[in-house]
């Protein structure tokens, strides 16, 4: 038993032991204070943390810590701050309404919703916290959760706000935004310029007024607006780059070379420049002059040697000399003691690596760069790279908003995270980092590209157009660029438009530029019905010897398509004789004679070409073809056991043996062929879409079910019926049917002669004790089976109709 008053002793000495805590914790707390007003920021953020030491919970020290640190741009440390603030004490407004508006910076919508209700819970009426939530409604009205009256009142919200408070940037934004979307250009341009006079560092408001100058068509006041631009942020290469292909679209290459070499040359000369000017001659002119260029400037006394004989590692190595430069860098990070300059280094000696195939010694470099910064940008890039290809896409989006928390205006990164959205299933998500990828590239073509071809897909060619257009602008003759506005055009059947872009291709230098200025012009001429002038246009084309085998073949199949046999084959009998020797000559007259019944011959062919040139994966699936057209199975398995020999990671012929495996009942190696392509390609959609589909429908263990969840999700919402069906039985597969019922049913309706997918959905409806709409689905099963050889469920199926005949009848049953 203790004794009371020895109790009372111990008891009086802890709370003299708690105050005494309290008092040294404020004690570090005021001093923090003073050294802020002070301005000694670094000094006052170690006072705050020794309250933390005696007080984790004191709110004013953790509010003041997050403040200062989002101040100084820190703000991945100050995000963790006001989280863990907010966790311990839910009621801190300034906390909640932080968070919201740094979640919306890092485009993180579910967090920025999360915390700006929070804070309108406790302050409805704050002008900032106001702003969040229509910027948030204002955004789920353009991705397709709201409507257009919800979209009108959140623009009439934020211009409200703006009126009351002009500083409040969350909510001129917004307005911004939809003067652009309803190009507004003038508007614009004038709601641009006054958030520029509160905010004149911007950056993000810089770009956008650079695409709205763009459609007005001011090409003086885009030059002088980027020159102040490099003034003004002369940290930000991208400026630097705009400039640059600005420079380039005006077909003035002298002069950026110029203005650069300048800059590269000055006394001092700053490492940055040099290393633009050197990119700049590999990317204009050539590898080459680059490095004569690199090798002058080394031979004077530059800064930053190491860095600029790492830059002539990666000309070696992109000219073949790949092992002379792997040794180079190996050797300069040898000879450097530990900086962000060696960490640079060695990420770029991990990619060479990588290339080569050592994607051991690439992932051990990447992960002794992080331990040595864990916040490294392009070794997070890099490792958040290889978390995608695993389907590891969460932990690839944690990576990739560390990046994004230091390097905001990072596109690569904006990219990756695109790409970890994308197979996550979140395609919105997606959608917006392409869309901030443009933009924080300054229109790059790369990244316009991107973002134009997934609007292209979902069928928004004027926005594609748009994103292309203003990409032209500053680099007019980029042949991707215009291939995609030529793709445009032709869906939207704007001929005018697509001529013009078809002359523009033509007066490209290079092959390739020819080659789709053909192409698109064939295509409109057919797209036209001009007949005669498709065919004319095509045989010209085929006249030009070997270049013009692809416009033959196209007239031979225009005149199959005609039932024009003997033409067809008069054509491509013409074609080889002037091509004797030529392979695809061969090849095409060898496709018309097993087209038209001449058999022997075109296996003879097929098979004489496939010896000859045995790395050519079309011989060989030519001659499986033709071989299982004529019910010989083994010889056609044959066909590709050859082929692959020679090509053992031909995509196709891998496809074509895990087809017959799978027709077989052989799943286990049909998996195993599809697990090594989605190795090689984990990007391919089909290949994971087959993949998943086989490992949910082929084996029943819960790895492998959710190993099929994990590369399914990115099937997630698009309108493809086999990927809805994979996804739906998935989902069913996890007990999800609701998911499932909603992937299945367009599935079912998009292949109705597909027995499986008819009693996936039949197998949904009974599990949701949907019983008439069971008994239905089943029999739209037996009608899809017909006379073909029944499926091993096809027993199920009858007792299934049979049970459900007798519990709902023919009168409740939905046909």
């Amino acid at each position: 038993m203790i004794k009371p008053t020895f109790l009372a002793l111990a008891t009086a000495g802890l709370l003299s032991f708690c105050d005494t805590a309290e008092e040294r914790a404020d004690g570090h707390f005021q001093s923090g204070l003073e050294l802020l007003q002070e301005g000694d920021v670094d000094r006052a953020l170690v006072e705050f943390r020794n309250v933390f030491k005696l007080d984790g919970t004191h709110r004013e020290a953790r509010l003041r810590y997050a403040e200062a640190e989002r101040a100084r741009g820190n703000i991945r440390e100050a995000y963790g701050q006001y989280l863990r603030l907010v966790e311990q004490y839910p009621d801190s407004l300034p906390g909640q309404r932080a968070l919201a508006e740094m979640s919306l910076t890092v485009n993180d919508w579910d967090a920025a919703q999360r915390h700006a209700s929070a804070a309108a819970e406790l302050a409805p009426e704050d002008p900032v916290v106001q702003a969040v939530n229509a910027t948030i409604a204002y955004r789920d009205a353009l991705t397709g959760s709201g409507d257009d009256a919800a979209r009108r009142a959140a623009v009439t919200k934020a211009q409200a706000l703006v009126s009351e408070d002009p500083d409040l940037m969350i909510a001129r934004r917004v307005v911004i935004d939809d003067l652009i979307r309803n190009q507004d250009w003038t508007a614009a341009l004038s709601a641009i310029d006054a958030a520029l006079a509160r905010e004149p560092d911007d950056r993000q408001l810089y770009t956008i007024r650079l695409g709205v100058l763009n459609q007005l068509g001011e090409t003086s006041e885009i030059r002088a607006q980027l020159e102040d631009m490099i003034e003004r942020f002369p940290e930000d290469p991208n400026v630097l780059a705009t400039l640059v292909r600005w420079y380039m679209s005006q077909g003035d290459v002298d002069a950026a070379q110029a203005f650069l070499k300048e800059r590269a040359d000055e006394d001092p000369g700053e490492i940055d420049d040099i290393v633009t000017y050197i990119r700049f001659l590999a990317e204009a002119r050539d590898n080459q002059l680059a490095l004569a260029e690199l090798e002058r400037i080394l031979e004077g006394d530059p800064p930053e040697v190491e860095r600029l004989t790492a830059l002539r590692a990666g000309f070696r190595f992109d000219l073949g000399e790949q092992d002379g430069a792997i040794t180079e860098l190996e050797d300069v990070i040898d000879g450097m003691e530990p900086s962000d300059e060696r960490r640079s280094i060695m990420v770029m000696l991990a990619r060479m690596l990588d290339a080569t195939g050592n994607n051991v010694g690439a992932r051990a470099l990447v992960e002794q760069t992080l331990e040595e910064d864990e916040s490294q940008p392009d070794a997070l890039k890099m490792r958040a790279g290889w978390l995608i290809e695993s389907d590891r896409t969460d932990e690839a989006i944690v990576a990739l908003r560390s990046v994004l928390g230091e390097t905001p205006n990072d596109a690569a990164a904006m990219t990756l995270m695109a790409q970890a959205h994308e197979r996550a299933g979140n395609r919105d998500l997606m959608a917006d980092m392409l869309s901030r990828a443009v933009d924080a590239s300054r229109n790059a073509p790369e990244e316009s590209l991107r973002y134009a071809r997934y609007l292209i897909g979902q069928d928004n060619l004027r926005s594609a157009e748009t994103v292309l257009i203003n990409a032209l602008r500053l680099a007019s003759g980029n042949v991707a660029l215009l291939s995609a506005l030529g793709e445009v055009y032709m869906g939207d059947q704007d001929w005018p438009r697509l001529t013009q872009v078809i002359e523009t291709l033509r007066r490209q230098e290079g092959p390739s530029a020819e080659r789709l200025a053909n192409e698109l012009t064939a295509r409109q001429l057919a797209a036209q019905d001009r007949e005669d002038e498709l065919l004319s246009f095509l045989d010209t084309l085929a006249g030009e010897g070997a270049s013009g085998l692809g416009a033959a073949a196209t007239i031979v199949r225009a005149r199959l398509a005609q039932g024009d046999v003997e033409g067809a084959q008069e054509y491509a009998r013409e074609t080889l004789d002037a091509n004797p020797e030529d392979p695809n000559a061969r090849f095409l007259m060898a496709s018309v004679q097993a087209v038209t019944g001449e058999i022997e011959a075109a296996e003879a062919t097929f098979q004489d070409l496939a010896a000859k040139t045995p790395q050519d994966q079309r011989f060989w699936l030519a001659l499986y073809n033709i071989r299982a057209a004529q019910e010989d199975s083994e010889a056609a398995r044959q066909a590709l056991r050859d082929g692959l020999e020679a090509s053992p990671d031909s995509l196709r012929l891998n496809w074509a043996l895990a087809g017959i495996l799978e027709r077989e009942g052989d799943v286990s190696g049909a998996i195993e062929i599809y697990e090594k392509l989605y190795a090689a390609n984990s990007n391919n959609l089909i290949i994971a879409n087959n993949l998943a589909s086989l490992l949910a429908t082929g084996r029943e263990d819960a790895e492998s079910l959710d190993r099929a969840h994990e590369i399914a999700r990115r099937l997630r919402d698009r309108a493809v019926p086999a990927f809805q069906d994979t996804y739906g039985w998935i989902a069913f597969r996890r007990g999800d049917l609701d998911t499932a019922l909603s992937a299945l049913e367009p599935a079912a309706a998009g292949l109705p002669g597909d027995p499986t997918v008819q009693y996936h959905l039949a197998r949904t409806y009974v599990a949701r004790d949907e019983q008439a709409e069971a008994l239905a689905q089943f029999r739209k099963v037996v009608e899809a089976v017909g006379d073909r050889p029944p499926p091993e469920f096809m027993g199920e199926v009858e007792a299934e109709i049979e049970r459900l005949e007798a519990a709902v009848g023919d009168d409740d049953a939905q046909n």
